[in-house]
Parts: structure tokens; C-alpha cells; sequence
């Protein structure tokens, strides 16, 4: 334990620097990523500072239902969920959020403090210790935290979700070529943090000296891997950030309300000069070809082709793809993907076999055995 109990203090000491002194670029941006990172700190330090007075009094935390424990699983989630959430949608995070999370923590830190004054804390170890003091106030609100905190699980999985759901939206509403920037990484960190947090929850049943030194070494582990990865954000949110951050509408409403669009015209501009196949192509880029606002861009697309921007690029660069596959056979799967804009032969494999149900050498067998009179160029 006491081994353990070391590898937290140093690991989130070290990450806590880390967070306080990470260079990062003067960008409006990053302004919430940055405050995050401070909370982060405050967290970490905390976490090593409680860890380091336990082994310095040698207090073994053993008890079922333990308020302590329930005071930092219940601080704790909603700091790394609200992290997180600062990655894919910086501007959803709330200072409302934050305190419907803490303020009930706080509640019930003072309904602790209180009763345990005039009524004490019974020391629970068994089921049987549960039954005999069941009706003991300081236990009853031990309880009662417990349930709250199960609840904040299941809550704040819920917004996560939502948020996830958000993000995905606005980066295939902006990239062609979005399937690199989903950010497995956060839904990893989140499930990660969702894991520990549960077996927290079932840890208040458990009385196990075993049981928690194995908590201990996975919140070690997991607090050390999440910083890891925290700290790397800034390199992908220089490629999402136009896609988290909407335009205002108004600016697209002053750029196209001299105009009247047709987008049967401009959708046969885009074919005709098949801007489409450019690589990594944006929402962006061809609103600024088109002469439009990327917003008005976006409604067009939504409402007339009844998909989202990266849906419909990849839906014309497979149409693109099958003619390709049928004129020119000799041609292998890694040529037609780069003839069509994909930077990957594997992504444009995906996207073929989403479209079509087939992967374009079985769609491209298919169309020669059914057409005998097709002839190899």
C-alpha cells in the first residue's frame, strides 16, 4: 500500500507541474482549456496531498460507505467529465454546471460535519454493522451522499454522450475527411475515468485492504495516462477549433441577403468542377469558392440533400469512385483514393463499403461479371 500510496504522490505532483507550466499558443481558443488545466492542477495536488497524509499518520481508510472516499469520487467526476467535455465543446462547459455538481457535495459535507458532531460516525465493516445502525442519522447521510453519487454517475455519462454527439456533428458538418479527428482518445479517457468511478461506487460495499490497495493502483495509473493525454490537445485543436467554434449567422446573412440562391446552381457548380475531390476539402474552403457563407453553405446541404457536408462529399466521390472503378480496371484501390481525394486507401475503403454495402474490389467484380461485354482498356 505504501508503495502505491508513493506512485500516486509523485505521479500527480509531476503532472500537476506539468499542467501549471505546459506552453501554449496565444489563442482565444484555448482560453477554457486553459482553465481547465488549473483545475486539473488544484485536483492533482490535492489527490497527492491527501495521499501523502494517510502514509505520513498511517491511516487506513476502512469502512463501508466512507465519506471521505465519497467526497473525492464525488468532487472528482464531475471535474474530469467537465474536462473533457472542454475538448470537443469548450463553449457548453457552464459555471451553472459547476455548481449544480458541488453545491449538493457541499451540502452534504456540512449535513456530515454536523451530525458526526452531535451524534458520531459509526465505523461500518459488514453488512451486519449496516443493519444495526441503520437508523443512525450519520449513516443515513452517508447513504444518502452515496445515492447522490450514483446518480452523478449515470448523469454525467448521459452529458458526456450528448456533447460527443454535439462534437461529431459539427466536425462531419466541416471536414471531408473527419474520421481522424473524432478524438477516440477523449471517449477512452471518459470510459477510463467512468470505470474508476464505478468501482468506487462498489468499493462502499467491500471493506478489502486488497480491494483498495487494487483501487489505489488503478487511480495511480489512470490519473497518470489522462494527464498524459490531456496535455496533448493542443495539437489536434489547431485543426478542429474552426469546427467546435461556430460562425455567427448573422455575418452569413449580411454576405448572401443581396443574393438569391438557387442550390440546384451551385450544386452543379461544385459538380461540374468537381471541387469535391480536393483533398481534405472543408465547409469552409468551398463556402469561399461558392461565394457564400458557410452556415448558408451548410443549411443547403442539410435541407436539399437530406445529409451533413461530410456525407454528401463522400457520397459524390463514391459515385466518383465507381465510375473510375469501371473505366480504368487496371487501376488499383490506393490510385482510385487518391484520384478522388482520400489521403488513405483504407478511409476510402470505409466510406465505399458504408455507401454501397460492398468493398469496391467485390462492388468492381460485381459489375464485371454482370457486364461480359466490358472489355479491359
Amino acid at each position: 500500500m505504501l508503495l502505491v500510496n508513493t506512485a500516486v504522490v509523485v505521479s500527480c505532483m509531476l503532472m500537476a507541474v506539468v499542467f501549471l507550466l505546459l506552453p501554449l499558443p496565444e489563442n482565444k481558443g484555448l482560453h477554457k482549456y486553459r482553465i481547465s488545466l488549473r483545475f486539473l492542477a488544484g485536483a492533482y495536488i490535492a489527490m497527492a496531498l491527501l495521499k501523502a497524509f494517510i502514509m505520513l499518520f498511517d491511516i487506513a481508510i476502512i469502512n463501508l460507505i466512507p465519506m471521505e472516499g465519497l467526497v473525492t469520487a464525488s468532487l472528482q467526476a464531475p471535474l474530469f467529465t467537465f474536462a473533457l467535455i472542454t475538448l470537443i465543446n469548450p463553449s457548453s462547459i457552464k459555471k451553472t454546471y459547476l455548481h449544480k455538481q458541488f453545491i449538493p457535495v457541499l451540502i452534504f459535507i456540512i449535513l456530515f460535519i454536523f451530525s458526526a458532531q452531535k451524534w458520531g460516525n459509526p465505523s461500518i465493516l459488514s453488512s451486519a454493522g449496516l443493519k444495526i445502525n441503520a437508523l443512525h442519522p450519520t449513516l443515513i447521510i452517508r447513504e444518502l451522499f452515496l445515492f447522490y453519487y450514483a446518480y452523478q454517475l449515470l448523469y454525467l455519462t448521459r452529458m458526456f454522450l450528448h456533447q460527443e454527439r454535439i462534437y461529431e456533428k459539427r466536425i462531419d458538418s466541416y471536414f471531408a475527411d473527419s474520421y481522424h479527428l473524432q478524438l477516440p482518445g477523449v471517449r477512452r479517457s471518459f470510459y477510463s475515468a467512468l470505470i474508476v468511478g464505478i468501482f468506487a461506487f462498489i468499493s462502499c460495499f467491500i471493506p478489502s485492504s486488497l480491494l483498495m490497495m487494487l483501487f489505489e493502483a488503478a487511480y495511480a495509473l489512470f490519473y497518470l495516462v489522462f494527464g498524459l493525454y490531456y496535455i496533448q490537445y493542443p495539437r489536434k485543436f489547431i485543426y478542429i477549433e474552426p469546427a467546435i467554434y461556430l460562425p455567427s449567422p448573422s455575418l452569413d446573412k449580411l454576405a448572401t441577403s443581396k443574393m438569391r440562391l438557387v442550390w440546384d446552381d451551385l450544386k452543379n457548380q461544385i459538380i461540374a468542377e468537381k471541387y469535391y475531390l480536393k483533398p481534405g476539402v472543408t465547409i469552409d474552403e468551398m463556402a469561399q469558392y461558392l461565394k457564400i457563407g458557410r452556415t448558408t453553405l451548410s443549411t443547403f446541404i442539410n435541407n436539399h440533400e437530406g445529409m451533413n457536408f461530410n456525407q454528401w462529399i463522400n457520397s459524390l466521390r463514391i459515385d466518383e469512385a465507381k465510375n473510375l472503378l469501371i473505366d480504368y480496371p487496371h487501376y488499383n484501390l490506393t490510385q482510385i483514393a487518391e484520384l478522388i481525394g482520400y489521403s488513405e486507401s483504407s478511409n476510402f475503403s470505409r466510406q465505399f463499403k458504408l455507401i454501397t454495402k460492398e468493398s469496391p474490389s467485390v462492388w468492381r467484380q460485381t459489375y464485371l461479371v454482370e457486364s461480359p461485354n466490358y472489355e479491359l482498356n
